[in-house]
């Protein structure tokens, strides 16, 4: 991509581009360098979706489908033109061939995603059954978010075949692996791998379901990952090399915070090469063609490019692979307070809003918190809210019913996700409590987000 040629097509194309610029005091797209950054409040919220896409219509659209994002106006709706999958299902038949042997593999496909109008699971699902049509001894069932059920089809099929795949988010793979061991405790050792989106999981995370899965500590696809949204989609992926080199910055934490920013080692991958990266104040900003063209977008999540060269001084293995990038895209997570629920960003200031907007009788006193708690299949979010007085309140349970009716009305992926999930664990996944806040130590900076318990 030449990014100003780039820049310049979208100003003739989409008019809330041009108008976007205007309002920037730019009557044609000034240097690369000068044009102003947007993100989802500044451009995909502020001009109606027709003139966000070329030529000013949805001509040409074959699919519409919603993000998982969260934001006030609720969950964003994404026209998609063909060209936008381009060779996607050709890309995911390559991948699970060169990484699951489903060409050799007798097996059986499990998507635990949330449907409805969600792109990544409507994809993916639609992807598979289409390989599964054609020359690959391949088996797809849907059970979405009912892991219950997925655990059934699993106990009841699993005999049948040589691997499963259980395409998920990382946040149901313990949920989803418990009921699995549970329902079926003749699992053979390394039959199950767990092809993953939406969200940052760790190295740490992937060697324990290594380890509870019976699949060696270093096998780079017992949970494997790609890198985008409904917004850009596809960004960047994952590969055996980049894992590897994941797993080698991971041993050594200091060196990781001092290449990557965090002792923490981010996730690594191959970006793509249909889109332009750069990252500005350690964000990842992107520009890519499709029907609603992006140029300079902030994804608001935080990052960085890697240069293969940078890796010759620092003992990394030698020799570098040759299929190692030149350029390695490596991602920490999102830049935005949100609490991550299953996958789907639950932002802190849109709850908080909430909150704030509640009657009287409700007596918020501004402030809350969220604590995340792992159980035995479950992880579970308590909502400490802080109340002005304890006596002569609405119970909690009045704050809960607010609450998830809010989410839900926020968020279709939530509201697809929330009761199945809830059936799944046997429980209520988000909890609420009420403190009066004069309890709350003064001397104590307050945090939304608490750590895990």
């Amino acid at each position: 991509m030449d990014p100003a040629a780039f820049a310049r097509y979208v100003f003739e194309s989409a008019p809330a581009y041009r108008r976007f610029l205007a309002d920037a005091g730019f009557a044609a797209p000034p240097d690369w360098e000068s044009i102003p950054l947007m993100n989802k409040e500044t451009y995909l919220t502020a001009y109606p979706v027709e003139e966000l896409c070329h030529g000013g219509s949805l001509a040409g659209c074959h699919l519409i489908g919603s993000s998982s994002g969260f934001s006030r106006s609720g969950s964003l709706f994404w026209p998609k033109r063909p060209e936008d999958e381009g060779d996607y299902v050709a890309a995911i038949g390559r991948m699970l061939v060169a990484h699951y042997a489903i060409d050799r593999r007798r097996t059986l496909a499990l998507v635990c995603l949330a449907f409805g109008t969600w792109i990544g699971g409507m994809q993916i699902a639609s992807a598979l059954r289409t390989l599964a049509a054609g020359r690959y001894p391949l088996t797809v069932a849907t059970p979405g978010l009912n892991l219950r059920e997925a655990a059934a089809l699993h106990q009841r099929f699993h005999r049948g075949f040589d691997q499963c795949l259980v395409l998920t988010n990382p946040s149901n793979i313990t949920m989803v692996g418990a009921l699995m061991r549970r329902f079926s405790p003749d699992l053979p050792p390394g039959s199950v791998f767990f092809p993953v989106v939406g969200e940052f999981f760790s190295e740490a995370f992937r060697e324990r379901i290594a380890r509870d899965f019976g699949h060696g500590p270093e096998d780079p696809f017992c949970v494997w990952t790609g890198y985008g949204s409904a917004d850009t989609g596809d960004l960047g992926v994952e590969t055996s090399v980049t894992i590897a080199l994941r797993k080698w910055f991971y041993r050594r934490p200091e060196l990781s915070e001092q290449v990557l920013g965090a002792r923490e080692t981010p996730m690594l991958l191959v970006p793509t090469p249909k889109a332009h990266l750069e990252i500005i104040g350690g964000e990842i900003v992107v520009s890519k063609d499709q029907m609603i063209p992006l140029v300079r977008y902030n994804t608001r999540d935080r990052g960085g490019l890697l240069d293969r060269a940078v890796l010759a001084g620092l003992g990394a293995p030698e020799p570098l692979p040759a299929d190692l990038p030149e350029q390695i895209l490596f991602v920490h997570g999102r830049v935005s307070d949100s609490v991550v629920f299953y996958g789907t960003n639950l932002k802190v200031p849109a709850i908080g809003d909430f909150l704030l907007s509640l009657p009287d009788r409700y007596r918020y006193g501004g402030l809350f918190q969220v604590r995340r708690t792992e159980g035995e299949l479950a992880t579970r979010f308590l909502f400490t809210i802080f109340t002005q007085g304890a006596g002569d309140l609405p119970p909690a349970e009045d704050y809960a019913d607010a609450l998830l009716a809010f989410l839900r009305r926020n968020s279709l992926e939530f509201a697809a996700k929330y009761d199945t999930l809830c059936l799944s664990a046997g429980e209520p996944l988000i909890q609420v409590e009420m403190r009066d806040i004069v309890n709350l130590d003064p001397a104590v900076k307050h945090r939304f987000i608490i750590e895990e318990e």
